[in-house]
């Protein structure tokens, strides 16, 4: 389980708390209320209107919104062939049809920062990719050839779906329809699982030209 200290804020107030990431499910205490969800757009929690904001969606759920939340998540690069740890600063607003997410990566030789806003962790963190010098790789689960979304699209974040344990099968797909013959098959297994963009395990492998995947990481 991964700890990020962060920083709360929405009408009611401010609070300092912290985000627990288990690599799939996020978990946050905030004013004496334990919340959880795969993405920060779908965090449950017992309801007091007096405490937050929730968004109510048709199939009965309410999430908190209407919120600001700035952590900094510790993630792996690649520079000139040696791997190292580095800072990466998120800042992420929601609200009840739009959210947004800003990244900085703050390195040893350089910061790299997201110019505009995102809705997504996906398009943020490539933002960021694509200003680091040739030689330089961020090294998460959006980067890894084992990952990929799903065809009906992906949420804030979360929405990857890791296929470590099928990586012979995985690495057959080299179409959409591959793609979904494949989680049709693999479904009820449990042999896939959802992952956040910013995570990373030891099974991790760069995307290559030779791969084709669901995402817009480019090798």
């Amino acid at each position: 389980m991964k700890k990020y200290p962060a920083n709360y804020k929405d009408k009611f107030g401010k609070e300092e708390t912290q985000i627990y990431s288990d690599g799939s499910t996020l978990y946050i205490t905030l004013r004496g209320i334990k919340f959880e969800g795969i993405d920060f757009e779908s965090l449950e929690g017992q309801i007091d209107k007096s405490k937050f904001e929730y968004v109510i969606y048709e199939n009965g759920l309410s999430c908190l919104t209407n919120f600001e939340l700035t952590f900094i998540i510790p993630v792996n690069i690649v520079w000139n062939g040696k791997e190292i740890t580095e800072h990466l600063a998120v800042f992420v607003a929601t609200e009840n049809n739009h959210s947004v997410v800003r990244l900085k990566l703050e390195t040893k030789f350089r910061t790299f920062v997201n110019e505009k806003e995102y809705s997504d962790f996906e398009s943020a963190i490539v933002g960021i990719q694509k200003k680091l010098p040739d030689n330089t790789k961020i090294k998460t689960c959006l980067s890894c050839k084992y990952s990929n979304y799903h065809p009906v699209g992906n949420g804030m974040l979360g929405g990857l779906i890791c296929f470590k344990n099928l990586k012979e099968e995985s690495q057959k797909i080299r179409s959409k329809n591959d793609l979904m013959k494949l989680l049709d098959k693999v479904v009820e297994s449990k042999k896939v699982f959802n992952v956040q963009e910013t995570f990373v395990c030891n099974d991790h492998e760069f995307v290559t030209n030779k791969d084709w995947v669901y995402k817009n990481w480019m090798p």
